[in-house]
């Protein structure tokens, strides 16, 4: 989308047009509720010029550029027809059918239909509960592809629950599939569990998520892999798994286990752990409180 039509064969209106001479090129200025218009774009906004020679426009104010892919909204645009390159900033909102975007400023490659986002950056699956934040994105809009850099946190929306919160160095988002990959120093917060990992990938709609190497809390308790599984369900975490692990637990009265295996299995209700299953050479030690022994006599 964005500007792919011809200006100088397209009918626009305004409440005043100039066509003057700057540098010696001529300009196209439209001035006041201004439109262009064709059979797949309308364009709305305050002003805009139009240099004939560069094949180049500017628009400023209230930007709104709809067609059938979807709506961008902007304070300030330019775009070159030549390079089929665009800039836009201020307040800039870009809506398609199962996606929004929002940042301070973005750059449009018309031809590659890529967009680079800046600032404030947040990425929407309408079509789904994932929501990501950053700093810097790229998207392929055709693919419904992207990554977010410099420390961005991404969350799932669930239903009379508090979000699960992800942060990593950078992420990939596969809006088609629904699924999101976070890469470096993750940290993944899922009601009273906390995940750091090198890498966790999240499917939205299968509510399946995989790790490696990863460090898991949960209230006291500790375990720890060289990779890992969780499962959700219904909003809440319903089993979580670690290969070639080891934990560390307490009981409700209070007995420190630790535990190794080649599998070991967390099983939660309520989103708070109440059994764990280890097996594949399972071994363990239980150390007692002081006072548990047997006093019988």
């Amino acid at each position: 989308m964005l500007l792919i039509f011809l200006f100088c064969l397209t009918p626009f209106s305004a409440d005043r047009v100039e066509i003057i001479k700057e540098n010696g090129e001529s300009i196209v200025h439209l001035i006041g509720n201004v439109i262009i218009e064709d059979e797949k774009t309308r364009i709305t906004c305050a002003e805009a010029k139009y240099n004939e020679m560069r094949n180049y426009v500017i628009l400023k104010d209230n930007i709104h550029i709809v067609d059938d892919q979807g709506e961008i909204s902007a304070d300030f645009a330019t775009y070159d027809f030549n390079s089929r390159q665009g800039f836009l900033r201020g307040n800039v909102l870009l809506a398609r059918r199962n996606e929004i975007f929002t940042s301070d400023s973005l750059v449009y490659d018309g031809a590659g239909k890529n967009v680079e986002m800046f600032s404030n950056v947040m990425i929407e699956a309408t079509d789904s509960t994932l929501r990501a934040f950053g700093a810097a994105a790229q998207y392929d809009l055709e693919a419904e592809i992207g990554w977010l850099m410099n420390n961005p946190s991404l969350e799932i929306l669930r239903k009379e629950r508090s979000p699960m919160f992800v942060e990593a160095q950078r992420f990939r988002l596969d809006n088609k599939a629904n699924v999101l990959y976070g890469y470096d120093s993750v940290v993944a917060t899922i009601d009273s569990v906390v995940v750091t990992c090198d890498t966790f990938v999240y499917d939205v709609k299968t509510e399946h998520g995989t790790m490696t190497k990863p460090f898991i809390t949960e209230v006291g308790n500790r375990i720890i892999g060289e990779t890992g599984s969780f499962v959700m369900k219904d909003n809440d975490i319903e089993s979580l798994s670690v290969h070639n692990g080891w934990s560390q637990y307490f009981t409700k009265n209070g007995t420190k286990n630790i535990v190794e295996g080649e599998k070991i299995t967390v099983l939660f209700e309520e989103g708070q752990a109440n059994r764990i299953i280890v097996t594949g050479e399972p071994r363990g030690v239980v150390h007692m409180r002081e006072g548990d022994e047997d006093v019988s006599d």
